[in-house]
């Protein structure tokens, strides 16, 4: 009776056993995502703290210094102009009369001073002729003091004209420069990024309550306000802050990825042009140090001045080198895995990883290439020996 039951207890396990193995192989398998290892380029990589903010290589803003009205707008905003361009003309008209009267001052002031150098000529000439014969005791001495009197006085008078001729110039200098100031000229090659001028009007001016302003009012106690902008976008550059860890590690030269919501589907390529030696606190809880970088110029578009930007400093560089997507890594207990498909059925692979960013892992070993890696970590109960079937694979 004994040998009977534990015969029918031993059928008993074998028929549990064969349905369990039955039912495992005949479950339904699970869709999985994978992607083959391959050889490729993977990078080491820093990322700014926070977003930067495109900026001109140089940028000027330009301002009336003279309260008269503009004459003249010869640009409009967006339009590019060379150095030199006179981009807003003010009114000119009471400076050029001020300017011939100048002029014509300094050409009265000539003719004085050429007739006196005439004079003064003769006087020296007389003079000269006039101690020889007094030497030679031909004449008087009272007639030398007389000749000697005269020459001196020319002489001042001489001296005097030279000093009109020398305020005149300066006169006709500044009445040029003044109206050299009614030109408001592009100090470099560029693109104006702001106008804000009209025809007629004058120029804004804080501070004029009270106050009666002519052209040869002074301005340089106003506080002016700037109707035109200029930029140099022949180099755009960007301001990032990287944290302070990161810092030491980065040098001039090194190359630098931008990327933007404005222009979301490029990749922008820089270098890093300034390290800021000083560690600042700007924001909440975290220490930064601000690294410049100079955007290459591309075919492809140009960022525009005042974008946002993420900047990405790439540290090394490895080609040819097997990878896998970051993503598809997990780490557990300071040890790396990821499950590869080996047939029907699901492995976990221990690795060792090399440099990675936030796209690719370098694999040292654990991984060959060809090998297919799942990707779809997320799916259910994704454990080793889990029955897989591939619905996507790259």
């Amino acid at each position: 009776m004994i040998r009977i039951k534990r015969f029918l207890y031993a059928i008993i396990f074998l028929l549990i056993v064969g349905l369990i193995v039955y039912l495992y192989s005949h479950k339904t398998p699970v869709e999985v995502r994978v992607i083959k290892v391959r050889r490729g380029m993977v990078e080491r990589t820093i990322t700014g703290v926070s977003s930067g903010t495109v900026d001109p290589l140089k940028r000027v803003r330009l301002q009336a210094l003279l309260p008269v009205r503009i004459k003249e707008v010869n640009f409009k905003e967006g339009e590019r102009v060379k150095k030199g361009d006179v981009i807003i003309q003010l009114d000119d008209s009471e400076i050029r009369i001020k300017l011939d009267l100048q002029r014509a001052a300094r050409r009265g002031a000539e003719l004085r001073l050429h007739e006196t150098e005439e004079r003064y000529r003769f006087a020296a000439q007389n003079y000269a002729r006039t101690k020889r014969l007094f030497e030679e005791g031909v004449v008087p001495d009272n007639v030398l003091d007389e000749v000697k009197t005269q020459y001196t006085t020319i002489g001042k008078g001489y001296e005097i004209a030279k000093n009109a001729i020398h305020e005149a110039s300066l006169s006709v200098q500044l009445a040029e420069e003044e109206l050299e100031k009614t030109h408001i000229r592009a100090t470099f090659d560029g693109l104006i990024s702001f106008l804000d001028a009209t025809v007629g009007e004058m120029p804004a001016y804080t501070g004029l309550e009270g106050t009666t302003l002519t052209p040869q009012s002074t301005v340089s106690s106003l506080e002016t306000k700037p109707f035109c902008e200029v930029i140099d976008d022949s180099v755009l550059k960007v301001k990032v802050p990287f944290d302070e860890v990161d810092a030491v590690k980065i040098r001039p030269g090194q190359s630098t990825k931008i990327t933007s919501d404005t222009m979301p589907d490029q990749v922008f390529i820089g270098q890093v042009a300034y390290v800021s030696p000083v560690v600042s606190k700007t924001l909440e809880q975290n220490r930064t140090v601000d690294v410049e970088v100079d955007i290459d110029k591309t075919d492809k578009g140009r960022l525009p001045v005042g974008a946002s930007v993420d900047a990405e400093i790439i540290l090394e560089t490895e080609k040819d080198v097997l990878i896998v997507p970051t993503n598809v890594v997990i780490e557990k207990e300071g040890k790396k895995f990821v499950y590869v498909v080996e047939g029907d059925v699901l492995k976990k692979r221990m690795i060792t990883s090399g440099i990675s960013n936030w796209e690719f892992t370098r694999v040292l070993n654990g991984l060959k290439e060809g090998e297919r890696v799942i990707t779809s970590l997320d799916v259910e109960g994704i454990q080793e020996g889990l029955r897989v079937r591939i619905r996507d694979e790259q």
